[in-house]
């Protein structure tokens, strides 16, 4: 393509030119280790049914995510979030392809839904990261439209530093379904990094109250805390 001639992508991990994730830096994205908790998807010492999440998280029946938020793979994700590298967006997404698979297997296609901004922050970023994965993912795996949107309703302090009750607190009632009722729908949320999945936990509950079934979730990488 000649825009890459004119402006060559620039590595996310290390900022070499040639690819948007070099070679090198792709060799050194870890993948989640087995055993990993079959519901929210965390690191475990041991094989068991789950981590204890399931008294957390209820109304989210599960988390993918492509591999562990570390190296190469946290410098990228944090460029394409903060610093504008939106290109970063198909590589991420090709990721999230090639290592978690289809979108929720022996159902029906879910619809897919970014986890959304608050209208300030948008406008200060200009960009919704996980939108631009959902718009990859959506294209890639041939998912239908959503009956509408999900809709941030406070503009929540960022969720580092926190630990996992304030993390909760900070984003319960945050979010509201917009549009037709979904009726049972399944519906598969997207999010750039899972760390105690207290916000894609409080997305769901918002879906949930809106008539949907089974809310699954997926991103990149995983946070084991």
């Amino acid at each position: 393509m000649w825009l890459d001639w004119l402006l060559p992508p620039r590595c996310g991990g290390c900022r070499r030119l040639g690819a948007w994730l070099c070679a090198a830096c792709l060799g050194r994205v870890r993948p989640l280790e087995e055993p990993v908790c079959p519901r929210c998807g965390r690191e475990l010492e041991d094989r068991r049914p789950d981590c204890g999440c399931r008294a957390r998280l209820r109304s989210l029946a599960r988390v993918r995510s492509a591999a562990s938020y570390e190296g190469p793979l946290e410098r990228a994700l944090h460029r394409f979030k903060y610093e504008g590298w939106r290109a970063l967006a198909p590589t991420l997404a090709g990721l999230v392809v090639e290592r978690v698979g289809g979108p929720i297997e022996g159902r029906e296609p879910p619809c897919l839904l970014a986890v959304p901004l608050h209208g300030r922050r948008l406008r200060e970023r200009g960009y919704n990261q996980s939108a631009l994965l959902a718009r990859e993912l959506k294209r890639r795996w041939g998912l239908p439209d959503a009956p509408g949107r999900l809709v941030r309703l406070r503009d929540t302090p960022p969720q580092v530093g926190l630990d996992r009750p304030a993390r909760r607190e900070n984003v319960a009632g945050a979010f509201r379904w917009d549009g037709s009722a979904l009726a049972g729908s399944g519906l598969l949320l997207v999010d750039d990094v899972a760390t105690t999945c207290s916000t894609l936990d409080a997305c769901a509950l918002a879906l949930k109250a809106a008539g949907a079934g089974r809310v699954e979730a997926v991103t990149v990488a995983r946070v084991s805390v």
